[in-house]
C-alpha cells in the first residue's frame, strides 16, 4: 500500500514538473520572438536561386520586399553584386470555363473479360508451394539448458567463493 502511494507522488511531482517546464518554454520562445520584431517590420526573405561558382563560393539571388538582390556568398563574407525591382508574379486571369484533360476511364465490359481470363488461368505455383515452410529463427545459438558450474564460474563476480574472499580481505583490513 505505502509503494503504491509513494509511485503515485513521484509520477504526480514529475507530472507537475514536465507541465511547469513546458509552459516556461512557451513563454520564454513568444518573449524572444516578439522581442525580435517589436518596433520594426519583420522583412520577408525568399531565395530565388542559388549557384556555385567554386569551392565555396557561390551566386544567390534573393527577394527581400520587392527588390531583388543578387549576392557574392563565399567564406570570407558576403558581397552585394547588384539590386533592382523584382519582377511581379506572372497572373493568369481566367474568363471562361476550364477543361481540364481526361483520362479514358475502363468500361465494366473490359474489366469483366480480364477478371474472367485471370481467374480461368492456371496457376503458376506448383501444388507443394501451398505447404507452410518450416520456420527457424535466424542467427541465433542454440540456448543453454544446463546452468554453469562452480567451476566455471570460478574467479568471476557471479562466483560465490569471489564475494567470500573480498568480504574476507575487507575483514583482514580492518582487523590489521
Amino acid at each position: 500500500m505505502d509503494t503504491a502511494v509513494i509511485v503515485l507522488r513521484v509520477a504526480l511531482s514529475l507530472g507537475v514538473v514536465l507541465a511547469l517546464m513546458w509552459v516556461l518554454q512557451r513563454v520564454s520562445r513568444k518573449k524572444l520572438s516578439g522581442s525580435a520584431t517589436r518596433g520594426r517590420r519583420s522583412a520577408s526573405v525568399e531565395v530565388v536561386g542559388r549557384q556555385s561558382i567554386g569551392g565555396k563560393a557561390s551566386v544567390v539571388v534573393v527577394d527581400v520586399e520587392g527588390e531583388r538582390l543578387v549576392l557574392g556568398v563565399s567564406e570570407h563574407g558576403v558581397a552585394l553584386l547588384t539590386s533592382g525591382q523584382a519582377p511581379a508574379p506572372e497572373l493568369t486571369i481566367v474568363t471562361g470555363p476550364v477543361t481540364l484533360p481526361v483520362r479514358p476511364t475502363p468500361s465494366a465490359e473490359r474489366f469483366g473479360q480480364e477478371l474472367a481470363q485471370q481467374t480461368a488461368a492456371d496457376p503458376s505455383l506448383p501444388s507443394d508451394a501451398a505447404q507452410p515452410l518450416p520456420m527457424r529463427p535466424r542467427n541465433r545459438r542454440p540456448q543453454r539448458a544446463a546452468l554453469p558450474t562452480a567451476q566455471q564460474l570460478q574467479g568471476s563476480i557471479l562466483s560465490a567463493d569471489t564475494w567470500r574472499q573480498a568480504a574476507s580481505a575487507l575483514r583482514n583490513r580492518r582487523a590489521g
